[in-house]
Formats: C-alpha cells, structure tokens, sequence
C-alpha cells in the first residue's frame, strides 16, 4: 500500500506538470497548420536510431508507417494496429480479451530456436521500453529497422531487429486543438458451433455402441430433449448465448495541443479508451461480481526549448493510467474452457427452484462469472526523459552534443476476490420425487491483493553528432555512450535464486559514419561495443560491425533527360549483431546447488542431509551472433509510382542449445547449456505505393507490403534418432511433427493388411496412419514433419483509398500463407474427456457413409488413435482479413469558417470486419478461449 500511494503521489505531480505545461504555452505565437502534421511533413528526414536522414541517404533497410495511418484500424492495444503495415514485420494475434491482448511480434520471420528471444526491441524516442500502452494519436512515426546496418548501433541487442517509436513534438505556430471522439461495438467475429441435448445424446449413443456399451439415453429420453418438455430435468443449454453478450461498446476519446514560437514548442495529448468484455453485465445482477471493463487514460507533454543561443532543452513526459476489472479471474480463459467442454445436457442454468445447476464434474459457467468473485487490477506506466542539447561550433563546426536521462517505470498491483458458491444437481427417485443434491457452499468474499509487476528502467546517453559539408563529400558522423539499468522490482524478489533481483545491464558506445559523395554515391560503417552482466567478464563485451553502400543511378548523366525513371537508388550492407536475450538461466557462467538431497546411514537409518550440483557452469556462455547480408532497390517511376524491394539472407549462430550431443551421458548430471546451435534464414520484403497527383480533384492510392521469410536449423546438439527425419536439424524452426494420414480404416481386412497401430486397439472408421520407417508398426517413430509453422512464409498487407469532393474511403487488407493451424482440444476432438461434441463430429464415419465421411468413427470418451496429433486436424492457416475500412467526409471550408472551426469530419470505421479462410469451425487466428473481435464505430474529429 505504501508503495501505491507512493506512485499515486509520483502521478499527481506528472499530471500537474504537464497541465502547468499547456495552461503556460497558451500564451505563445502560433502559426496555421494541420496538427497531424506537427513538426512534421512530406520531406521529414526518417528516423534511423539517434539520427535521422533523408530517404534518398538511406543505405540500410527501414520500413516506416506514419501515426495517423495506424487510427483506421480501431485497436486498444497499439501493436495490433500494425498488422501487415510495415514490411519485414509479422504480429502474432496470442489474445483479444481487453487488456490481455498483447500480440507476438516478429521481424522477417523467427530466426532462433531452444527458448531465446525472438521479439524485437522497442525503442520509444530513443529510449528502450515498452509501446503497446501508447495511443496513435501521440504516434509521429515507427520505423522498423531490419538490416545489420541499421541494427548494429544496438550491439548485442540487435539481432532481431529494432522498432522506432516517435512520439509528436511541437512546432512554431499558433495553437492547435483537435478534438476525436470514436464510439462504437466489439462482436464475436465466430463463436464455435455445438451440437444441442438431443443431438449430444444421440451421437454418444452412438459412441457408447461403438465401444461395445449399452447406451446411456433412451428413445423416450432423446425425444424430451429434442421436444424441450422438461427443461429441468431434461436441459439443452447454449452456453455461449448465456454467458456472452452480443455487442460490447468501446469507446475513444483524443485531444491533442500543439504550437510554440522561437523559444518553445509543445505538444500534449491527452486520451481516454474504454473497452467493455463480451461477457454480460454480471456486476449489475450480483454483488459477488463486477462488469468486465477495461479502461486507459493517456497524457503526454513533449516541450522543446531553447534555453540560450547554444543550449537547448527537451522535455518528454508521457504515462498511461490502466484499469481493469474481470468476472471470477484475472484473464477469463477458464471460462471459455468450461464453456467448451460442459455437454449441454448435464445442468440447467437455474434449477426449477432459482437455484443454480451443477454436478460432481462441471461448475456452472454463468454462475461463476456472477458468484464467484472478481479480479480488479490497476495499471501505471510513466515514460520520462530530459535532454540536453549543445551546439559545440566554437569546437568545429557542424558539432553537437546531446546529453539524455530517462526513467520509465511501470506498476501493477491486483486484487483477486474469490468466493464458492452452492450448485444443485436435480435428479429423480424411484418414486418420481425431485432431489437437489448440493455441491460448493456459499462462502465470504476473500481477497488477495497484492502487485503483480513492477519494474523501472534508468537510462543515461550521450551523443556527439558531427555534419560538414566539404566540397563533393557530404559527412554526417554520430557517437553514443549508452548505459541502461533495468531492475525488477515486486513478486520476484521474494525469489532470490533465480537471480531476478539483480538489475539486468547494458553498457556500451557505438557509432556511424555516412560518406555522402556527389548526392549519388553513399557509404556508411555503424559499429557497436557493447556488454552485458549475464555473462563472464571475459566475454562481457563484443564488437558489432556493419558496412552498407548505396548507389543513385538516376543521378548518373546517362539517366537524366526524359527517362521514365525519377530515381533509382541500388544499396547493400553487410554486418554482424548480437542477441544477449539467449534464454535459459542467469548467469551460466557460474555453477549453482539449486537442489538439496541426502542419505540414510547405519542401522538407525539416520538421514544426512547435503546438496546438489545443478547444471555445470559454461565460463564461455555468451550472446547468440547474426551475421546479415541485405540488398535492396528503390525506384519511383512517372513521378507516382515508388518501389522498395530488399532480399535478406541471415546466419544465426552461437545459439544456446543443451549439449545433447556433445558431451556423454555418463557425466551424471543435467546437460550443460553450450552456445553450438546454428540457424540460416531468407527471404524477400518489398513495398509498392501508387497514388495520385495531390492537386487533382478525385485522388487516389494503392500502397503494398509484401514480405517472404523462410528459415531452417543448421545444428541443435540433438540427441541421436531412430530415423533421419526425426532430427530437427534441417527442418525449419518449431517445424509441427505428425503422424501422417492415409484415411479411415475400412474394414477388418483392411485393418488386418495393414501396419500395427500400437496407441490402442483400432475399428473400421478409426484413422489409418502412414508407415514411414516401414517397419510394420505405427508408432512414435513414424511421426513426420507436416505442414507449416503458425508464424506464414508469406504476408500481404494493401492499403487503397479515394477521395472526392470531402468524402474519402480508405480501407486495409491483409493476406497471409504458408501457414499451418491445428484443431485440438474440445472443440474439435468429441467426447474428450466426457466433454461436448461440436458441428464438426456430424461428418463422422459411418458403415453407409464410408467414403464420403470426414470424421472418425465416434467413441464415448479419449481415444488413444484417433486422437493422436496428425495430418488430419492439421489444417490450412491462410486467410484474407479485413483489418480495416473507413468512410469519411469533410466538411467544405466555407462551412468551417462559419463554425470557426479549422477542419471538420466525420467517418465511420470497421476493424476486422470479415475473414476469408479454410476453417469452418473457429477464426484462424483464434482457435479457442476468447474469440476474435469486430469493432464497428463511428466518430468526428474537430480542429480548432
């Protein structure tokens, strides 16, 4: 609680600040001009990494998307707005719930293996950190940065690439407001179909005969299920349709400042989200629950000023305050379980009494998001940073130096409140008399509070930046000292062995130097030094080369005058990065007796007590190592036409892998972790942007993203195999084993014709699998790498849009491929653990329909064969999605100046609206838990 009031406090003055930040700067000069555009244009040089340079100075290989492209796409967390904008980058939808929809994000596909980070870092004005909580309203611009060459300023971190994010800042002119506010619905874009009672029954009758047992329903008991006589003692109960509603609202609320004059410039922003859950609203019918909400509000002040002719200052301000609040737990994936697998004929909802149904093996899925408690938990993030700039001409000239300080820190604390509840189970007796047989009792609400993450970051830079002009060379050099200390702070301490308390540090100086010649011919070396506290001192620190070249044909003499062609810039780079992120445990450089044993000596049988070695020590633990290879080409053809296309080819070593294979078993102890994995990977991204001239009355653009990522395991110090294929050596990272399919067994010739299947005894109708070794048997030797990994090969992302006379459509699609999804669990395997069984199980084999079934032959609970991972509930990934559209309109100018208002629109905006895919039964990025959303909403923005 101290701790709190302590952040409570530490926010009250940021708030307050920043208030006293905008109420001064009211008072400023100011100038016309779109507030979207605050310090920025058309021309802005791009962001590189503590640099910037102008497009055509480029000769790495960066993707940039700007702030306002991001809000078509109406998204509460940030990092589900970029899905197919960016080049090279891939996102991995892991969740949709409001506040636990955190994405995996992946640059040119995933280029390591054995548990090491794959993620890239996020840099937030030049700070490390953390961007999902940010709003795109505060958003100026991200650049993804994916080469060696662009990379390797990062050092050790650097090797799976780097997202830029800049917030808005503020320019001279004259105060700006804007004002957005977008209100709108969330639905299930697909909810999974289950059968009902009397189908439930009648296909596990089916089962139970099927396994040689006597069936469970009788005729006259599947005709009250199907009639719905008695929906007591005979239920058929939808559970989606009682716990989940069928709109949940979502809300968003922006304004933005901006202005300044010669001395200081500001930008602040201010943004409120609200996000309800689909579940009903349970707080507003029992006192023992709330309503599922999440809720954001944002604030950021970003000032610049000049405090005397050399010397100026920046301030950045920016912090995000969370609530959230959850029926019966934290993340509500238990529910959705229970939903999933709770037949539809076991319990009623309410008993006939108003009591609530339940049994010996099911609670009640609505009574316990209404009865069994709640989860609240409340958020706060503070991103600050101060900056100090020098212009150092009376050194040289074209010298500067940039001294920053920042510290991000962020705070969870959570309080769980529980409780059981009484379920009845409604039978009858011989005599015909009901009986309600209880389960659970109701209990207090008991609360368990307490914070479930903090952390702070501390970070200290400092730059020298140096461009001149001399005659035909045109120079531009940076060097930065780096240190950041990031320190976990909460539940972990209290575990001080797994050496989570102690700060994780990196140190180092890096730096580039670009060569610009004749305004055609560039060449840039960028080198890192940087270290790490993981590793031993000896291999603390490590040098990160990278070399890039770029080449503008169309400033040669032999391509100007009348070509098609406006510009042609060919580039290559060439560099190695690290990944000190490598997985397994801290410091393997030292041994460690994490286990305590003993014996029993003499007659007594006395125990002595003692420890355990735990893993050898590896003195030459160390970061894994990428060496990169990157060539691109960039055109713009008739003056609207602009192409970027980048092939990749990358050498992942130095990979942390146990040494299965390198050191013998009788050592008797675990395996040592050795850096001796090795992984390659390749591909291609590209973009393609065609729009029309800005002075034409109907405008219009199509602008592409394509990327290509293939990768595949060199060496893992695997354990020796049976069989070739079963080494994951030569297959692609997290490559899916299974048991190929050959169909269904037809009959008991064929059965008898064929391999032994030793999982269980098998039927006619059972699925039939592929001998690989030929061997005679079925078993885990034949298990064979099928299909594709969840991350695609392949991602399209095109974003189109027209405008007339102040109406415009702007909408955005995503296509991905080379993609494999499984269907496992209850919703597709029947009777599962005397689970439910859903629409897909109507296919099921039968002797009359043996060769069109598309199901196996139904079985009353697990079956051992059927059931197995294979071909056969692989399926196809690809989809075509939707991701957003808007239709808007602007008001004429001569209606706005009557208004006194600058600009003025409204729109309406789909996000996610529909998916073209190979699955019938679920969205193929939700297979399970909670469902894939749409949000349809509609808005205006204002600007004074």
């Amino acid at each position: 609680m101290i701790k709190l009031k302590m952040m409570v406090h530490q926010y009250k003055q940021y708030i307050i600040i920043s208030l006293v930040v905008f109420t001064c700067s009211k008072g400023f000069a100011q100038t016309n001009g779109d507030l979207d555009s605050i310090g920025a244009n058309a021309e802005e040089k791009i962001n590189i990494a503590f640099d910037t340079q102008t497009p055509e100075e480029i000769s790495s290989s960066v993707s940039v998307v700007r702030g306002e492209e991001l809000r078509k796409t109406f998204a509460p967390n940030l990092a589900n707005t970029l899905y197919g904008r960016l080049g090279g980058l891939m996102i991995e939808q892991r969740g949709n719930e409001p506040g636990n929809d955190s994405p995996g994000l992946y640059v040119r596909g995933v280029n390591s293996f054995g548990g090491a980070g794959t993620a890239p870092i996020i840099v937030v004005d030049g700070i490390e950190s953390s961007f999902e909580q940010l709003v795109s309203y505060e958003i100026e611009s991200i650049t993804l940065l994916k080469d060696a060459s662009a990379t390797a300023i990062f050092g050790n971190r650097g090797a799976n690439g780097v997202l830029l994010v800049t917030t808005k800042r503020g320019s001279t002119g004259e105060l700006q407001v804007n004002f957005t506010a977008q209100a709108g619905v969330q639905q299930a874009m697909r909810l999974p179909e289950f059968l009902n009672s009397y189908e439930y029954a009648n296909l596990y009758n089916e089962g139970l005969e099927n396994d040689g047992i006597a069936p469970a329903f009788s005729e006259e008991e599947l005709q009250k299920y199907r009639s719905g006589s008695d929906p007591y003692l005979y239920p058929d109960v939808n559970w989606y349709d009682q716990v989940l509603r069928s709109n949940a609202p979502v809300a968003n609320y922006n304004l933005n400042f901006g202005g300044g004059d010669d001395n200081v410039t500001y930008f602040a922003s201010l943004n409120a989200l609200s996000n309800g859950g689909l579940y009903k609203k349970t707080g507003d019918r029992s006192e023992n629950s709330l309503n599922a909400n999440y809720e954001r509000y944002n604030i950021r002040t970003n000032v610049d000023i000049q405090l005397a002719k050399r010397i100026s200052a920046s301030i950045g301000l920016g912090g995000s305050v969370e609530e959230k609040s959850t029926p019966a737990a934290n993340t509500t994936n238990d529910i959705f379980n229970s939903m999933s697998i709770l037949p539809p004929n076991s319990f009623p909802v309410y008993n006939e009494d108003g009591s609530y149904g339940g049994n010996s093996l099911f609670t009640n899925p609505l009574g316990d998001i209404l009865e069994s408690g709640f989860f609240t938990s409340s958020g706060r993030t503070l991103q600050s940073s101060f900056r100090l700039n020098g212009d150092l001409d009376q050194i040289t000239p074209g010298l500067e130096m940039t001294t920053a300080l920042s510290y991000h820190t962020s705070f969870v604390s959570y309080s769980n409140k529980t409780r059981e509840y009484e379920r009845f189970h409604v039978s009858q007796n011989n005599s015909g008399e009901t009986v309600y047989t209880r389960f659970g009792q109701n209990t207090q609400l008991e609360g368990d509070e307490d914070e479930s993450d903090q952390w702070q970051n501390l970070t200290f830079q400092t730059f020298f930046n140096y461009m001149k002009n001399i005659g035909d060379y045109n120079l531009d050099a940076m060097v930065k000292l780096h240190y950041k200390n990031f320190t976990i702070i909460g539940p972990s301490e209290y575990y001080p062995n797994d050496g989570s308390v102690f700060p994780y540090e990196n140190a180092g100086v890096s730096g580039r130097f670009t060569n610009t010649f004749r305004e055609k011919y560039i060449g840039e070396i960028t080198i890192g030094y940087h270290g790490s506290e993981n590793f031993a001192k000896k291999n603390r620190f490590g040098i990160f080369p990278a070399v890039s070249l770029g080449w503008i044909l169309s400033e040669e003499d032999f391509f100007k005058g009348g070509s098609a062609v406006d510009f042609l810039k060919l580039r290559g780079s060439f560099g190695i990065v690290g990944n000190e992120n490598v997985g397994g445990e801290r410091f393997m450089f030292e041994p460690t007796f994490p286990g305590s044993s003993g014996y029993y000596f003499g007659g007594s049988n006395t125990y002595d007590g003692g420890i355990v070695q735990g893993r050898p020590a590896n003195p030459g633990f160390t970061w894994e190592k990428d060496r990169q290879i990157n060539f691109g080409l960039e055109a713009t053809l008739f003056n609207k036409l602009d192409i970027v296309v980048d092939y990749f080819n990358r050498n992942r070593f130095d990979i942390l892998v146990p040494a299965y294979s390198e050191i013998p078993a009788f050592i008797g102890q675990e395996y040592p972790f050795l850096n001796v994995g090795e992984s390659k990977s390749y591909g291609v991204d590209a973009s393609v942007e065609i729009k029309s001239n800005p002075t034409n009355r109907f405008g219009y653009f199509v602008k592409t993203n394509f990327w290509f990522a293939r990768n595949e395991i060199k060496y893992n110090a695997e354990l020796p195999q049976r069989e070739s294929y079963l080494y994951r050596s030569g297959q692609p990272v997290n490559q899916p084993y299974l048991l190929e399919t050959l169909g269904f067994f037809t009959d008991e010739d064929d059965i008898a014709n064929s391999p032994e299947q030793v999982f269980t005894e098998v039927q006619p109708g059972d699925i039939k699998y592929k001998d690989q070794n030929d061997d005679g048997v079925i078993d885990n030797a034949d298990f064979y790498p099928s299909g594709k990994r969840n991350i695609p090969e392949f991602n399209l992302g095109v974003n189109a849009g027209i405008s007339y006379q102040g109406f415009y459509l702007d909408c955005f699609i995503q296509a991905v491929t080379g993609r494999s999804v499984y269907l496992g669990g209850s919703y597709y395997h029947a009777y599962q653990n005397d689970a439910k069984v859903s629409s897909i199980a109507l296919g099921r084999w039968r002797p009359e329909n043996s060769n069109s079934a598309t199901y196996p032959r139904l079985s009353s609970s697990n079956n051992e064969n059927n059931f197995q991972p294979s071909t056969f509930w692989q399926r196809d990934g690809s989809f075509i999605k939707l991701r957003s559209i808007e239709l808007g309109y602007q008001l004429p100018a001569r209606i706005t100046q009557e208004l006194r208002m600058k600009d003025v629109h409204f729109f309406i905006n789909g996000s996610n609206l529909f998916s073209l895919d190979h699955l019938e039964y679920s969205d193929p990025e939700t297979l399970s838990g909670y469902p894939a959303v749409r949000t349809i909403s509609a808005g205006t923005s204002i600007q004074f």
